[in-house]
Parts: structure tokens; sequence; C-alpha cells
């Protein structure tokens, strides 16, 4: 330990002139800088939610960016000249003249290094904390948000990070120790960085890669969802930093790698005793876990939340049903489900507007704990769906070649391209939901594998039904045949799987084989309902049936075509409920038809005045629904201005009438909008959605000056249609 210390203190002393410290402060501190700059001069207003601190989330938001790139970069340059002074010196080579032992030299000088990795850690917590505090100070506040110094976060975020650079550190070290070129090390520690970043969205990376084990922290800044003290990344970090150090140092200690490892049976029989050792450790470490299924279905939890809750609803998202009601008492609730729930993504819902995806089936037992006030909620999971769950909120969409071609008509004349495109995509896909592990190395369970491969075949086999749909109206003579990798998928899809039916994409791809042998002159709708007639009666049909039908009555133009099509198809139901269901759907369509009487509605101004429908009679009411976040609604918005201006002088109003679930969204954004507008928020969102069957925006409504619909679904402004139908309720005839 003397000797080591020794060495330490030299090794600092040497230290002085390369500006190590200096140089991670620097590199350490720029992320977060850059942050609080561009937030202030952007005025990113801090948007009220659920209560947080707002240092946290701003360290836990941009630490990818410093895990990712800054860091790493830090210890690529600070292992490069620490060693680089004993190559220049010829330090390494005159090790057996030096009263210090090898092994003192050796990590004397990985410590500094490690030290240099504090640093910048330390760098990053306190620039963050500064620079937070600054945008807190300038920006908006709502009083959701707090601001103070979470030190048990941190003390981990600190912990799991220094632990994560371990391997790429060692890694690094060890390539700096062997090479005496100074650019060489660097230019290999930049390709891991780079190597990493560019094809970490196209490809999966074994966890024992050095950087996938930093990004898992980045990924997962709240640590463990376990309870443990850190995460199975840190510890393959810290057993695959042990075994490149010895590595290392043996190469290093006899200057030559067959003098290391082969020189002497010893040495052979050391390394192999070290590998197997640290290589079944490792091996042990990454070997997945699964959640088993428990004895009886269960859904428990609690609330964290000011306000009190009595009941928690479980409900159905195909058609919105209610499975059951949990009881709550003092924000805890513990609830056993009898019936059979098949495996699926439900929704728990606190209200109509606050609800959470929950993935659970048959004998799982889920633990939720949901974060909630008014206007927000979010639930964690655990129990036998963890990982199930946690994959369900991380999953995105990425950037895809084949859906670019056929929304652009491109490559329609190269099907063997368009097919090795499609396949190679669709099994990259496969692959990646197959390899995801949550924070404590536990991957979703067969079913839901099975499942989730499934849905996703059926998205690339509904991209080759649409391109063999294009490739037959442009090449009506050529034949387009699937290779047999096309008939693997589709031998992966079975046509009756009732769990699947939640996904729209399984429903099309069933409504295309379906139809595919019928060649009558028919619509496609009513070829559907055919062919969904001739299915075996049952619970499949039933929803097959219910989807369909309530396509066909929404497309449906007058009041006797949907009476029409309920009185046919209603009666083969084997659950009557679908059929009430679809006719209260019946019953609403009437209510909007032309000259009926429009609900009533009221909204609040920009300057908080208080309208209602009522308060416009005399006048057209021309209705634009949108939100903030629709973008074809921001589209449609200027179009829609245009005629407002155009027709001022007219006997009409024109309302952009926002249905964002928080009104403060929509505050910040409609004083940028057009005065020729009146500018109103609806006052009570569900029951004006509801009434008025709003399914998406944007939508546009016609009243007449007696308050009956004129048209409770107009073209979009941008179609010549919509000028005209205003144009003919106004009597004004066609524009010269």
């Amino acid at each position: 330990m003397q000797t080591f210390l020794t060495a330490l203190k030299a090794e600092h002393l040497k230290r002085k002139g390369t500006g190590v410290y200096l140089t991670s402060i620097i590199i350490a501190a720029i992320i977060p800088i850059i942050y609080a700059i561009i937030t202030i001069i952007e005025n990113r207003n801090i948007k009220p939610g659920l209560p947080y601190n707002y240092f946290t989330h701003t360290l836990d938001a941009i630490v990818e960016a410093f895990a990712g790139f800054f860091f790493p970069l830090i210890i690529i340059i600070s292992a490069s000249r620490l060693t680089q002074l004993d190559h220049k010196n010829g330090g390494w080579q005159l090790m057996e003249t030096q009263p210090i032992k090898k092994l003192s030299i050796y990590f004397s000088k990985f410590s500094i290094l490690l030290i240099t990795n504090l640093i910048a850690i330390a760098t990053y917590i306190v620039v963050t904390f500064i620079s937070s505090y600054i945008m807190y100070s300038f920006l908006d506040t709502p009083d959701t948000v707090s601001f103070s110094f979470e030190f048990s976060h941190v003390f981990w975020l600190v912990i799991r990070l220094f632990l994560a650079s371990l391997a790429i550190s060692a890694l690094q070290y060890v390539i700096c120790v062997l090479l005496p070129s100074f650019i060489w090390p660097i230019l290999i520690g930049v390709a891991i960085i780079l190597g990493y970043l560019i094809a970490v969205n196209f490809m999966v990376f074994p966890a024992w890669y050095p950087m996938e084990m930093l990004y898992q922290v980045s990924r997962n800044p709240e640590g463990s969802q376990l309870g443990y003290w850190i995460t199975y990344s840190e510890c393959v970090s810290v057993i695959c930093s042990l075994l490149l150090l010895y590595i290392g140092f043996e190469w290093y200690k006899h200057k030559n790698f067959v003098r290391a490892f082969a020189g002497s049976g010893g040495r052979t029989g050391k390394l192999a005793g070290v590998v197997i050792i640290l290589g079944g450790l490792l091996w042990y470490t990454l070997i997945p876990n699964v959640m088993e299924p428990y004895g009886k279905t269960v859904i428990a939890g609690e609330f964290e939340s000011e306000n009190n809750f009595d009941t928690l609803y479980l409900t159905d998202n195909f058609v919105n049903d209610t499975i059951a009601a949990i009881p709550v008492k003092d924000n805890k609730f513990s609830y056993h489900i009898d019936k059979n729930l098949p495996l699926d993504i439900y929704a728990l819902k606190l209200s109509s507007e606050l609800k959470a995806d929950l993935v659970i089936g048959n004998k799982d037992s889920v633990y939720i704990k949901i974060k909630a006030n008014k206007v927000a909620a979010v639930a964690e999971y655990r129990g036998t769906r963890l990982a199930e769950n946690q994959y369900k909120k991380e999953k995105y969409t990425l950037w895809s070649n084949v859906a670019y071609m056929l929304q652009n008509n491109s490559d329609l004349d190269k099907p063997d391209y368009f097919i090795r495109e499609l396949v190679k995509e669709w099994k990259g896909e496969i692959e990646g939901s197959d390899n995801f592990k949550t924070a404590d190395n536990y991957i979703t369970r067969e079913d839901y594998r099975l499942q989730e491969e499934r849905l996703i075949t059926i998205k690339y086999l509904t991209y080759w039904n649409s391109y063999l749909k294009k490739r037959i109206a442009l090449y009506p003579d050529q034949q387009t045949v699937g290779n047999e990798d096309i008939k693997a998928m589709m031998a992966k899809v079975p046509l009756n799987d009732e769990g699947l039916l939640s996904d729209q994409d399984y429903f099309s791809y069933l409504k295309n084989q379906i139809i595919a042998e019928n060649k009558e002159e028919l619509d496609e709708n009513t070829k559907t309902l055919q062919g969904i007639e001739k299915l075996d009666k049952g619970t499949f049909r039933d929803k097959m049936l219910y989807w369909q039908m309530g396509e066909s009555l929404q497309q449906a133009s007058t009041t006797t075509e949907r009476d029409s099509l309920m009185a046919k198809y209603s009666p083969l139901f084997t659950d009557g409920r679908y059929a009430k269901l679809l006719t209260s759907k019946v019953n609403l369509y009437k209510t909007l038809e032309k000259g009926n009487k429009a609900p009533l509605f009221d909204g609040v101004s920009n300057d908080k005045k208080n309208y209602t429908l009522d308060d416009f009679k005399g006048k057209y009411v021309a209705i634009d629904v949108w939100a903030t976040w629709c973008r074809p609604c921001r589209e449609q918005s200027p179009k829609f201005e245009r005629f407002a201006f155009k027709y001022k002088n007219e006997q009409i109003q024109f309302i952009a009438l926002s249905v964002d679930r928080r009104i403060d969204d929509w505050y910040v954004d409609v004083n940028q909008k057009s005065k020729s507008v009146l500018q109103l928020h609806a006052n009570d969102v569900n029951k004006f959605m509801k009434e008025y069957n709003v399914q998406g925006i944007p939508r546009f409504i016609l009243i007449d000056p007696d308050g009956n619909f004129v048209n409770s679904e107009l073209p979009y402004p941008s179609e010549a249609n919509f000028e005209k139908m205003l144009r003919d309720a106004l009597n004004l005839g066609e524009e010269k």
C-alpha cells in the first residue's frame, strides 16, 4: 500500500503539466450550459403537470448527452494524456529500473484517470444545478414545480455513472498503455463512441459493450425498478474492467502478449483461471431474468397524490367496455379479477381524461404506483408484467424505408428489391423487440414476445398488401408473388386471434384476407361485412363485426342506409351489448344530420370572456375544432382564417374551438392567432367531443342562424368544396 501511495503522489505531480483536470471540468460543463442557453433563448416555459423537482428533471433530461458523448470523450483524452507522459520519456520501457513495483505504477496512473472521472461527474452535477437554477428563475414556474438538491438521487446517479464508466476507462487505459502513439488511442476511442452513436438506433449492442453500460444509466437515471442500489449494467462494467485491467497489466508487465500469457504454464493457467472466474461471473450476471406467472389475476397498487380517489376502472381498449371497477381506500387498492382476461393492452382510467395503458393477462399479479393530480397521471409498474409494461412505455417507431417507398410510390417496378427491404426491416424490428431488457435485466415472457412478433409481422404484411394493390393498379398484367420469407411471415399470423383484435393493423390484415377471393363489383366495406358473416359464431366474429359496423355506419351518408345496415347485421351478434353500442352510435349520427338542433356548448376566450352557441343566434357559425398538439390542425388553421377575413362582412361567425386537455397549452399558443377568428377553449371538452361525435381533429362544422346543423362534418378549408358550401349556405352564389 505504501508503494502504491508513493506512486500515486508521483503520478499526481506528473499530472500537473497535462491540464487533465481542467480539460475534464471544461468538457463536462458544456452540455448543461448549452442546454440552459437554448432553453432561456427559446423561452421554453415550464409546463404544469405532476409535481416534480426542476433540478432533478434537468439532470435526468441531459444525462444521455453527457454519458453518451462528453463523458467518454473526457475518458479518452485523459487516458491518452496520462499515459503519453511515460511513453515520451521511455518510462514504460524502463520499469525495471524503477524502485516502485510495476503493479503500483500501473494502478496509480489508472487511479488518476478515475479521479478525473469523478471530477467530470461532479462538474456535470454542479454546473447542472447552477444552470437549472438560472432557468428556474428566468422562466415562468407553475406551482407544481419545485427546486431543491435531492441528495439521494444525485448520490446514486454519481455512483452509477462512475461504476458504468469503469469498463470504457479500463479499455481505453489498456489501449493507451500498449500503444505508444498519442493519436491512435484517441482515434480508436472516438471510433468506439461514434460507431455506437451511429449504429445504436439500427442494431442491438451486447450488454458488455463499454458504451452500452453508460447508455443504460442515462436511459434509467432513476436506477433499479426493484429497489436495488445498482443495476446489472454497473455490475457488468465492474467485471469487464477487472478482466481488462488484468490482461493489460500482464501484457504491460511482460512487454509482450506471448511472454505474458504463453511464456510458461503458470502464466497460461493464471490467465485461464482469471478468465474462467470473471468470465463465468459475467455470464451469470448477463443471464436475463423472467417474471413467473402468479396463481391468480390481481391488480394492486397505490396513489401518490394529494387528491383522494375512490374507484379505478380497468377497461377494454377495443370497445372501451369496463372490465372491473376497482375500489380504492386511503388511496390504496387490491383487486382479484375472476373473469377471463386474455393477454392484451388494457386501459386504467381515473376519469375520462386521466388514463394509462396496462399490459396484463390471466394469472398475472401487477402492482401499480400511480402519481396523479387533476391534470396528469403517470404509472410505474411492478409484478409479473414488469418487462412488458416497460417495453410498451419505451417502444418507439424507427424510420422505415419500406413505408417511405410506399408513401412516395417508389420502386413499384422492383418487387424483388421491395421484398428484400421489407424482410430486412421485419427481421431487424423483431430482433430489437426480442433483445429488450429492463434496468434490472428482466425480459418479456414468451407469450408476450410471440404476440409482439405477430404484431410486427402484421405491420409488414400490411405494407406488403398495400404494395400488391399499387402493383395491380399500375401493372395489371404482371403477377407479383411473394418469396419464401413472405410465406413464412403469413404463417406466423393466425386469422382468429382475439387478443390481437385491438390492433388496427391486424384488423386491416384480416380484411384483406377476408375479401381476397371476392371479385364482385362491391365497395370494400360491403365485401368485409359479407366475409365476416361467413365466420363461425362467437366472440371473435362479434368483435370483427362490431369494428367493421362502426366503420360502415360512420361512412354511411343517410339514416336509411344506417338503419338498413343495422337491420341486416345486428342479429348476427351473439353478445347483445355490441348491438346496443352500435344503436347508440346510430342515434348519435341522427342528431348530427342537417336540420337537427346543434347541442349547446360553451367556451372561454383568451381574454377570459364566456360564450355559448346561443350568443351567435342570427348568424351562421363555422367552427374549427382543433388542439395545439395537432399538426394537421395547424396546417388547416391559416386557410380557415383566410375565409374568416374574406367573409367578415357576411352574417357568419368563425370560431376556432380548442379541445386541448390543458388550457394552459392553449393560452400560450392562442395569442399568435388571427383576430378575425374568435378563439375559444371548450369548457367541457369531453361533453363537446361526445355530443358532436368528434373522433378526430381537425373537424369543421357549420351551423345555421337558428342553431341547426347545416353540415356537422365539412370538408377541410384546403378543399374547394369548403368554400362552395359556405357560399351556398350564405346564398352568395358562385364566385365570379
